[in-house]
């Protein structure tokens, strides 16, 4: 058994069902907290990471418009992940991979779903101060491990 926390399955895609992680510090940290068994990683296409641009004006519209991110982008991402890990007591999440959790039961059919379900259940009895990594690493494994038990 290793000590990697970021050791898992890799695929060359995402099994049916499973849901990609976010491309940020609490995605990984979720990914992290589901633990082994409840996510894979898939190897990046390159230049895959695309995003969608969003101008909110005044009045109350917006406009998106797609965008692709160059690699110093990508690589600020990453950094960015990183740090965030780091702040958990967590080492570099490897990278050149997308990542996916399955999907515990009972949290609903679409990503937003277990997205909010993941945040409900980490912050619920948590003060409004306790919103940084180190502190939000245990709950979240311990709300995770309850949602997968079902």
């Amino acid at each position: 058994m290793s000590n990697d926390p970021w050791e898992s399955l890799e695929f060359s895609e995402a099994p049916a069902g499973w849901i990609p992680a976010t491309d940020n510090g609490w995605g990984a940290l979720v990914v992290w907290a589901a633990g082994p068994g409840n996510f894979v990683r898939v190897p990046a296409a390159p230049r895959d990471r695309q995003t969608v641009v969003v101008t909110h004006y005044p009045d109350g519209t917006e406009h998106r418009s797609p965008s692709l991110l160059t690699d110093a982008e990508l690589e600020s991402i990453d950094d960015d992940i990183d740090a965030y890990v780091a702040d958990a007591g967590l080492p570099p999440r490897p990278r050149g991979y997308d990542w996916f959790i399955r999907r515990p039961p009972n949290t609903g059919s679409a990503e937003e779903e277990f997205w909010s379900a993941v945040w409900s259940a980490t912050t619920a009895a948590l003060p409004h101060d306790a919103m940084d990594p180190w502190k939000l690493k245990g709950p979240a494994r311990d709300a995770l491990a309850m949602m997968y038990r079902g």
